[in-house]
């Protein structure tokens, strides 16, 4: 077994900016860039909640400092945690201009509005409604806008979020060990894992970084290594070396998730990008010190290649001889 708790989520902060344009479309800019995370799905999601949408009718766009000039960027397990507060928090306060607008041009007030697919309508009167693309062209500046005093024109809203500090997640992860004496080989036989990121807002997506985060604690713990020899030269420096698992060396993970949520941010997120690389190397390492148990084995290096884990029970059974003898 191996345990662990992670801060994530660090600052400085995280910038958002989501608009309505002329056609009544929802397009929401990060300052965060992904790299294959899967952001979009989880910000359309966000973003597509606070406007009573489908997330496939919001637009995300990232990568370009003309649309939004400040963002912090993807690392730290942080862009579910800032990125998605930060659309989040603007998205509300979008819907707060959206309603405050229908309020004026349906003559109620935005208490008595209720929004549903790119439609704000009165609560009482579902035949008394507006548009999107209607409230989008009575937002606009000029005589006929509908803006109530004091609001900027426009339906677009910047949003900036700083965390107070950090959020912290945790797992436990048990790995199951088969360890072959003679040559040294440890065969993974099952993996599970149960893990805390708080709000889980999209399952899928959850699942497959903890997957693919463990997959690279085991190559880790069992297969990845940098050497060189006396000279300082490089000796695993292609593919052919550097020896990484498969698909045929990694386990199909049993997953649990449990939901703590964070204070530290309106949506109780905390980070899971690198939540299942942290624990494999000990859950591994400990799981065949318990598969050797008889002999006194320590394992404090990694990887835990063949070679060296016949060394390692060579001069532990060599040890325990000589005090049996003794």
């Amino acid at each position: 077994m191996s345990t662990y708790v992670e801060g994530t989520g660090a600052g400085p902060f995280e910038s958002a900016y989501v608009s309505v344009d002329g056609s009544g479309q929802v397009v929401a800019y990060l300052g965060a860039s992904p790299q294959g995370q899967g952001h979009e799905t989880v910000f359309s999601q966000i973003c597509a909640d606070e406007l009573m949408l489908c997330p496939d009718e919001i637009t995300i766009r990232v990568g370009d400092t003309a649309n939004l000039a400040f963002g912090a960027g993807t690392y730290a397990s942080r862009s579910a945690v800032n990125a998605g507060s930060a659309i989040q928090i603007a998205s509300a306060k979008l819907r707060g201009k959206i309603l405050a607008v229908a309020a004026t041009m349906l003559e109620v007030e935005a208490a008595d509005l209720q929004m549903e697919n790119g439609k704000v309508f009165v609560r009482t009167e579902p035949e008394k409604c507006m548009t999107y693309k209607e409230i989008a062209g009575a937002a606009r500046p000029g005589n006929r806008c509908k803006m109530p005093v004091g609001m900027e024109p426009g339906l677009q809203v910047t949003h900036y979020f700083v965390p107070p500090t950090v959020t912290f997640s945790s797992s436990v992860h048990i790995a199951i060990v088969e360890v072959d004496k003679v040559t040294g080989f440890a065969e993974l036989k099952g993996y599970s894992v149960v893990h805390d990121a708080g709000k889980v807002i999209n399952p899928m997506i959850v699942d497959g970084q903890v997957q693919g985060g463990i997959a690279q604690g085991i190559g880790a713990a069992l297969y990845e290594e940098v050497v060189y020899d006396e000279k300082g030269q490089l000796l695993t420096g292609s593919y052919m070396d550097y020896l990484l698992p498969t698909a045929m060396e990694i386990p199909t993970v049993e997953k649990s998730h449990q939901e703590f949520l964070s204070t530290r941010n309106p949506l109780g997120i905390k980070g899971v990008g690198e939540g299942g690389a942290i624990s494999p190397p000990a859950a591994i390492a400990n799981a065949v010190v318990d598969a050797l148990a008889p002999l006194d084995i320590t394992i404090n290096q990694l990887p835990i290649s063949p070679s060296k884990l016949r060394n390692w029970i060579k001069e532990a059974e060599t040890k325990k001889h000589k005090i049996e003898i003794s």
